[in-house]
């Protein structure tokens, strides 16, 4: 029937339809304003933007630290940074993937002084860490220095209240790509909280020259520089969540639970 014929190319009509199915472009939201983003970043190939402007913007914030690193994501993972898939994947068959912590919006105080004195009456619903004890810990040869002060910063109430009230596995921003001693903490933390018998602490043991200076298995090491490799570990993971050290200036950095927990001021007179 004539009513059900198309337009002939030649019309204004029909002209005008081609051109808008061809000038219609892929859209999403800008990752800085929200507006609709045409222009996709020719790194990870992700994150969409409205102008240059808007890309340069991002890119300074924090996309420059996290752009490789979505860009090494599995092609199954291709969701925005930090989203996690709630429904079934169409191409993986799993639920509930979490994919790779964006770096968190940095605000001039990192962890409020307020919230760091409620750590201390930190009461778990959790029988089991309400009598705040944990079990003993193996020698696994001249490692009493390392256990020694695992068993100190297992009963350091705001620490313990910290890592296992925050969760801070979940948050943790560099755990995909490379070892976070906090990461390992809490786990030995649970775990010493929920063993009955002794246990060795090897997956810290193994990792001592990840956690500084020139510390080894199985070698007689001093407790105290222990202790401040593993302080400085812990705030400099708390800092990673932020871009690092290099981004976050010094004042900011002494608002983190760790600077907090153990951190001071040294003056001469």
């Amino acid at each position: 029937p004539q009513g059900d014929q198309q337009p002939p190319p030649s019309s204004p009509q029909g002209q005008g339809q081609g051109q808008l199915q061809a000038a219609a472009p892929e859209l999403g939201p800008c990752a800085h304003c929200g507006a609709a983003g045409t222009k996709k970043c020719s790194g990870c190939k992700r994150m969409r933007y409205c102008s240059g402007e808007c890309q340069s913007k991002h890119w300074q914030s924090d996309h420059k630290f996290k752009c490789k690193q979505m860009k090494l994501l599995d092609p199954i993972d291709k969701l925005p940074c930090g989203v996690e898939a709630s429904k079934k994947s169409p191409v993986s068959g799993h639920r509930g993937i979490s994919l790779v912590p964006g770096h968190r919006k940095l605000n001039k105080v990192i962890y409020p002084y307020d919230d760091f004195l409620k750590l201390y009456n930190w009461k778990c619903n959790d029988s089991k860490y309400s009598d705040f004890l944990t079990c003993g810990l193996v020698n696994c040869g001249n490692s009493c220095f390392a256990n020694v002060v695992l068993q100190c910063l297992s009963y350091t109430r705001p620490l313990v209240a910290y890592l296992l009230g925050k969760d801070h596995y979940r948050q943790c921003a560099i755990r995909h790509e490379d070892w976070c001693f906090l990461c390992e903490l809490q786990s030995h933390i649970q775990r010493a909280f929920d063993s009955v018998h002794p246990f060795a602490p090897t997956n810290i043991l193994s990792h001592l020259p990840n956690i500084g200076g020139n510390l080894g298995f199985g070698r007689q090491e001093d407790a105290h520089e222990f202790m401040r490799f593993a302080i400085d570990k812990m705030q400099s993971a708390c800092l990673d969540e932020f871009g690092g050290e290099k981004v976050v200036d010094h004042s900011t950095q002494e608002t983190t639970v760790i600077q907090h927990i153990f951190g001071g001021r040294l003056q001469s007179q």
